[in-house]
């Protein structure tokens, strides 16, 4: 499951901290005057979901074999706490987005 936590992520659903990201990214375009570059982008979005979504039928569909793979118990937890950081970043990206507009932002 974090698999696809992830994947959906970076497609840009909400409430994921890629969804905040791409909101930002495609305001700020479009207040710059690049309609054309969020008409281009949102097209790509587009494109990446079906392309995603081989992945996600794939890790959803059921096992042919009754045996799993052996899996790193550090990485099982990396995989959990990521997806976990993705969801709880989106609801947070204003808070986090003003943290960093202070001297830590990049210029």
């Amino acid at each position: 499951m974090p698999l696809v936590v992830c994947l959906l992520g970076l497609v840009g659903t909400s409430p994921t901290a890629v969804f905040a990201g791409k909101l930002t990214i495609f305001t700020a375009a479009l207040d710059g005057g690049y309609g054309w570059l969020v008409v281009v982008a949102a097209v790509n979005t587009v494109a990446s979901l079906f392309y995603y979504l081989r992945w996600i039928v794939g890790a959803l569909r059921p096992a042919e074999s009754e045996t799993k793979p052996a899996v790193g118990r550090w990485a099982e937890t990396m995989a959990y706490v990521t997806a976990a950081a993705s969801v709880m970043a989106g609801p947070l990206a204003g808070l986090l987005l003003m943290v960093f507009d202070g001297e830590l932002a990049l210029r």
